[in-house]
Parts: C-alpha cells; structure tokens; sequence
C-alpha cells in the first residue's frame, strides 16, 4: 500500500534545482490566492487532488517569505504539468496567524511559457477548484489570476 515511491530523490532534487534557479531566474506564469479563516484539511486537499489526477507530487517546506510569512510551514501540491515539465500548476497551502493562505498557480522559471500552454493549465486548475469544493468544501473559485513575469492571453 506504501510502497517507497523510486522517484521521490528526483522530485526533491528538481524543487532544490528550482529554488536555486529562482534566485537568477524569473517567476512566468499565472497566480492566485485567498486567506481562509476556517480550517482547512492538507490531508483533505490532498486526497481529492490524487482522486481528480491521479498521481501528484506534493512538498513540504518552510517558507523563506515570498508566498507566506518567513518561517510559515506549507504543503504544496504539483497536479499538472506541461510534457517538458517547464510550468506546473499547484496549490500551495500555510497557515498563519489567524488564517490559512492557499495559493494556486500555473508557472515555471526562466522563460516565458507558451500562451498555448494556458488553456489546458487553466482547465486542469478549473478541475482541482472543482475536487476540492466537492470533497474539502473548500471554495477557490472567482480567484483573480495575476499575470507573473509575463503576458497571458488566456486570462487578459
């Protein structure tokens, strides 16, 4: 049932890669986010992810301060990426304080993604709003996606 996942050392070596490369390189793509004053279930979010795509990869780190508060700990969950895997589409999930941030975005790091890499982005976060308002009545709809490092046609 828990079998050792063999690509689990791929996975952290690629997000270490990317922290790295996100200190030269730019941030492209498209995000949103809202604070939750209620609680909000990580094992919820991440059980009606894996049902809705299957295999996913999630990350747990401690925010330096770019999303969340410096020092903030966060679960972030990859569900769909473009076949060269240069944009990914993931909700990241912290609490602080007195609310629980989540944020969902489609980007990658360097240049910019295609416009034509939007539209299955974009119907893939629309399925992952849908999963977790169904299983974790969690509500992330009417979001306001912001462009980040570049133009997107798709949400302009």
């Amino acid at each position: 049932m828990n079998e050792p996942n063999p690509y689990a050392g791929v996975s952290i070596a690629l997000v270490g890669f990317a922290i790295l490369l996100s200190g030269c390189e730019p941030e492209r793509g498209i995000r949103a986010h809202r604070d939750f004053t209620d609680a909000v279930s990580i094992d919820c979010i991440d059980r009606a992810l894996r049902e809705t795509f299957g295999e996913i990869e999630r990350w747990d780190y401690v925010s330096g301060g770019r999303h969340f508060p410096e020092g903030t700990s966060v679960a972030q969950f990859a569900y769909f990426s473009l076949p060269d895997r240069d944009g990914w589409a993931t909700i990241k999930v912290g609490s602080a304080e007195h609310a629980t941030r989540i944020v969902h975005d489609f980007s990658g790091i360097g240049a910019e993604l295609p416009q034509a890499a939007f539209p299955p982005a974009l119907e893939a976060m629309e399925r992952a709003t849908a999963a977790l308002e169904r299983s974790c009545k969690i509500r992330l709809d009417g979001m306001e996606m912001r462009e980040v490092g570049q133009n997107v046609e798709a949400i302009g």
